[in-house]
């Protein structure tokens, strides 16, 4: 969340404000879809927001937040804001979306912001952030940015932490999409979930579930670099102890959270500029269950069609050797269960993995390396235990790129693949505990 670098901003305009620099006057600007108030309407109503919900906002300084800079700056609290930046220099929008700050807002738990500016790249641009903190049932951020001269950046922080009682039910999405013509675009995801159950006499049927979903797409028209960054971190940890018997589940559910567990979109495009990419995906488990009189034990962690860890990164420099292109995706998951008891033991564990790297253009110089990794422990092994690593890297200007995926069941010594290549790279590593691992190339 840029709350401090949205303060140093202001700091800096508000400097201007009282000095101001011999500065050209900018044309007012705004994209097609914000052109005026039936077209900020029409575009809220695409995207499924309802304009009475939100607040328009039009002029040279713009704030959305807690802290309003001044008398000179156009301010509300609200958070659902269209910011429009429009007149000479200093300009500037700016969003500092904090909900759990106050529990009367309406819509606490989601934010979102447009932005537009036609303003020069000494000016700040667009600045936006969300930030969350709590137990959150759904946490939602979305972020759209346009610049005609100026640059963007937009910062997400999501972090959710629940310990109350089974069932444990938790989603974060967010959403960058960036438009400039001659500046830079600048996003930053970091997703945080973590679910605790303790032991408990009466908790036998324990069940956790949750989701992230980012996307961040970044367009520089004519020239200027995009960077992303997405980092989606979840942890659950589940632990039972009762005389009878005990079901665990982990990210089981195959409606209300359908669709991976952690799933990242990354789009770059630029005609000149660079387009960098760090995106890192971890999933770490915990089942443990005790039954005092020898009851069964049941746990299960994924499911072959709903759960796991699913990521896309797309890039493309369209001017013949101009620019690079740097990507470098990583999923890692860590799966474990123990059970202790007398009676009959069922574990399952499924481990899904899919990640691909797309670039078009750049040179020599690219950077485009996939990482997965899976480790799977509990008593049963055999099929009981399953990871399915689908990996995909393509590049077209004539650099390598690689994929490197990695399984290790019940402490025996990991087994990986590594491949690489030029033009397309693909392997899909097929992991059991009973049979270990066999690869199949994908490629038509």
């Amino acid at each position: 969340m840029p709350k401090q670098l949205a303060i140093a901003v202001i700091g800096v305009l508000l400097f201007a404000i009282v000095f101001p620099a011999r500065a050209q006057a900018s044309p007012e600007y705004a994209r097609t879809d914000l052109s005026s108030l039936a077209a900020i309407e029409a575009y809220l109503v695409s995207i499924g927001v309802d304009p009475a919900s939100v607040v328009v906002q039009q002029g040279r300084l713009n704030y959305a937040g807690p802290d309003c800079p001044g008398a000179d700056w156009n301010c509300t609290t609200a958070t659902k804001v269209v910011q429009i930046s429009q007149g000479s220099s200093p300009a500037a929008n700016i969003f500092d979306c904090l909900p759990a700050l106050d529990a009367q807002i309406l819509g606490l738990n989601e934010c979102l912001i447009v932005q537009s500016t036609a303003q020069s790249l000494t000016d700040p641009g667009n600045l936006a952030g969300c930030s969350f903190d709590g137990g959150d049932a759904k946490q939602k951020c979305k972020i759209k940015q346009s610049s005609k001269k100026g640059n963007n950046s937009a910062e997400v922080r999501m972090s959710t932490k629940q310990s109350s009682a089974s069932p444990q039910s938790t989603s974060q999405e967010a959403t960058i999409d960036q438009t400039s013509d001659t500046g830079n675009n600048s996003g930053k995801i970091t997703m945080t979930i973590q679910q605790t159950l303790s032991a408990d006499p009466t908790a036998v049927d324990q069940q956790q579930d949750a989701r992230q979903s980012a996307t961040v797409t970044q367009t520089a028209n004519t020239s200027g670099s995009n960077s992303s960054s997405v980092a989606q971190s979840l942890t659950q940890d589940e632990n039972a102890s009762a005389s009878g018997a005990i079901t665990q589940r982990q990210n089981t559910a195959s409606t209300a959270l359908t669709g991976p567990n952690q799933e990242a979109n990354i789009m770059q495009a630029t005609p000149t500029g660079n387009n960098s990419s760090g995106l890192n995906q971890s999933l770490s488990q915990h089942q443990a269950a005790t039954s005092g009189d020898g009851s069964s034990i049941s746990q299960t962690q994924g499911t072959a069609f709903f759960s796991g860890q699913k990521g896309t990164v797309s890039q493309t420099i369209s001017m013949p050797s101009a620019g690079v292109n740097s990507s470098t995706p990583t999923q890692n998951e860590n799966q474990k269960q123990e059970a202790s008891t007398t009676g009959s033991v069922a574990q399952v564990q499924i481990g899904p993995e899919d990640c691909c790297s797309t670039q078009i253009g750049g040179t020599t110089a690219n950077v485009n390396n996939v990482v997965q990794s899976n480790a799977q422990q509990n008593q049963t092994g055999g099929a009981s235990q399953s990871s399915v690593q689908r990996g995909r890297c393509s590049e077209d200007s004539g650099a390598n790129c690689s994929l490197d995926q990695t399984y290790q069941q019940n402490g025996n010594p990991p087994i990986e693949k590594i491949t690489t290549g030029t033009g397309v790279v693909a392997n899909n590593h097929n992991c059991t505990g009973a049979t270990g691992c066999t690869d199949t190339n994908p490629i038509e």
